[in-house]
């Protein structure tokens, strides 16, 4: 007999601290920084169910849900410098029904539900709301936080709700998570999404892991422009705002066939040939030469991560030389090697990326990729509840993570695209103006590969520059600078505040003497030292004073996060009334 091949995702020791995934860090950071008010990484799925739906039923299946997935009941601690998991107990969701004649009120409901908070602190990452229309006609609300779901993670609920709840309608009263799943024909999950976590911790604290990789994207990204400055019609704020739409089309059938034949004639696929198209655009409408964007994957290469939910995706940054001149089968060619290069070094983190070359947060755009594009079939898992019938219901409000992100699905009809973008960057008009722009783009490009990228750009007539628009240099390395950045100087330390602020800074980053021009980004910080220095001068500052990461990305340079401290001990005390003390500082 054979012997089984050990499973290449060990079960980790829950005795032992958990560290959380590189991806939960980057989204438990795009959080704090965005501030906790702020529902740009939550998603919100609505379902419209009819028929005799079984109540005790849905509560099981999505309790043992819950039950079966630890990520889901999972809340997230700070210690000593490295973020961890801490997994809950079992427990069941808040599933009471609430009575609604539908309508704008139903909309109200479930925009009450999408818009409160998750606490990142503890558990569940689930927040689940039914409303009752009348006897046979129900609306599920499941809101998820991205640190514990992906697009691939809804595959899995979908699949797993329906054999649960199948199970329970069928046999009421069973509610032990390990007999339903067995009823349900679920088979038993050989680790959770912690067992990854720790892998990959692990993984990256072996120097060798990830050297070629780390080698490769060095050089790949050395003085890469850290924004896309896209024409806006709004000008961008100091801190990002989730709300977002979504502009959908469809890429005529004639197009994706010329393109697709193209694609193949230079020996590269279909997609990316629609990416390569996709780039050239973005680089023609901002003026940039040099240009990042992101490709997303699903990142479940091990086989064990398969049937789990969890945040998975990696981020592969995609940089291009846009040169009018050169023909678009040229650029294609460069796309296409750039790709191949991107995916044999995709293993290493996007998170753990950013932070091995020091890229520091600002908190009014992402982190060097602020534009995606992902590709994937129709979701192939819809939710279907036995004896009922299911629809799902579009978001009236669409949050989105990027200033932009093309999904190019694959359906039966054949390629559909979607542009999702920031509503406080850009107006739909403008938006669905683009999205013509590269269908014709990609059409022109099909007919003749021959043709020039400054051609393309110039007959695919581009959405006219914005009122808000600050047209960046051609390079586009001018709007990159943090907030409150300025030179570094010699100037003394003038208060006691500043006096605090530097010390805490000494200690976490190991910096020298400091002035109130220091800008804490230049002074060796990341994204979690911000974090750190948030909770070490919450704790140092005063009663009541509570410092967050937002506020050292908004106020990087010394004296100006020395000011804030001092208006946030200023608001305390009108808060709490004359006599108290504004801050151990003074």
């Amino acid at each position: 007999m054979a012997n089984t091949p050990a499973p290449l995702l060990p079960v980790a020791d829950r005795g032992r601290p958990l560290p959380a995934s590189h991806a939960q860090r980057g989204m438990w950071l795009a959080q704090e920084v965005a501030g906790h008010e702020n529902r740009s990484l939550t998603a919100v799925h609505s379902y419209r169910l009819t028929g005799p739906l079984d109540l005790d039923a849905l509560r099981t299946a999505l309790d043992v849900l819950v039950a079966r997935h630890e990520v889901l009941r999972t809340g997230f601690a700070l210690r000593e410098g490295e973020l961890h998991q801490v997994i809950g107990a079992p427990a069941g969701l808040d599933t009471a029904v609430v009575d609604t004649a539908g309508g704008a009120e139903l909309t109200a409901l479930v925009r009450a539900v999408a818009d409160t908070p998750f606490d990142l602190g503890r558990g569940p990452l689930l927040r689940v709301r039914l409303f009752r229309l009348d006897a046979d006609t129900h609306v599920l609300c499941a809101v998820f936080h991205h640190i514990a779901n992906d697009g691939w993670s809804m595959d899995v609920f979908h699949r797993e709700l329906a054999a649960l709840y199948g199970a329970a309608v069928d046999l009421p009263g069973v509610s032990d998570p390990a007999t339903l799943a067995d009823l349900a024909d679920l088979d038993e999950l050989a680790v959770q999404y912690p067992d990854f976590a720790v892998w990959q911790h692990a993984r990256a604290q072996d120097p060798g892991t990830h050297a070629d990789a780390l080698a490769y994207w060095r050089t790949r990204l050395a003085d890469a422009p850290p924004l896309l400055l896209l024409p806006t019609d709004k000008p961008r704020a100091d801190v990002r705002w989730g709300a977002g739409d979504r502009v959908g089309f469809r890429i005529p059938a004639e197009t994706a066939e010329r393109a697709a034949k193209a694609a193949s004639a230079h020996g590269t696929t279909l997609f990316t040939f629609q990416y390569a198209a996709f780039q050239a655009l973005l680089a023609a409408w901002s003026g940039q030469t040099d240009v990042v964007t992101g490709i997303t994957t699903a990142n479940r290469t091990l086989p064990e991560t398969e049937p789990l939910i969890g945040f998975f995706v990696n981020v592969l940054p995609l940089r291009s030389a846009y040169r009018p001149a050169i023909p678009f089968a040229g650029f294609l060619a460069e796309t296409a090697a750039s790709l191949i290069d991107a995916y044999r070094h995709e293993a290493l983190p996007f998170e753990l990326l950013l932070e091995r070359l020091g890229t520091p947060r600002a908190a009014g755009h992402n982190p060097l990729v602020q534009v995606t594009v992902a590709s994937h079939q129709e979701l192939t898992v819809p939710l279907s509840l036995p004896g009922l019938g299911v629809e799902y219901l579009s978001p009236e409000r669409l949050d989105v993570q990027e200033d932009m992100t093309l999904y190019l699905t694959s359906t039966e009809a054949g390629t559909r695209g979607d542009l999702d973008f920031r509503t406080d960057l850009f107006e739909r008009s403008t938006v669905a103006a683009l999205a013509e722009a590269y269908l014709r783009f990609m059409g022109l490009a099909a007919e003749d590969p021959t043709t020039t990228l400054g051609t393309l750009a110039a007959r695919a007539d581009l959405p006219g520059r914005a009122a808000g628009d600050r047209t960046p240099p051609r390079d586009g390395r001018a709007a990159a600078a943090a907030p409150d950045s300025a030179p570094a100087g010699d100037d003394p330390l003038t208060s006691p505040t500043e006096r605090l602020v530097a010390g805490v800074w000494q200690d976490i980053l190991g910096c020298g003497p400091l002035g109130p021009d220091d800008v804490f980004f230049k002074n060796g910080g990341t994204s979690m030292a911000a974090s750190l220095v948030a909770n070490r001068l919450s704790e140092q500052f005063g009663p009541g004073v509570t410092v967050r990461a937002r506020d050292v990305f908004l106020h990087s340079r010394l004296g100006a996060l020395a000011a804030r401290l001092d208006e946030l001990a200023a608001e305390t005390t009108a808060a709490s009334g004359p006599g108290t003390a504004a801050g151990s500082a003074r």
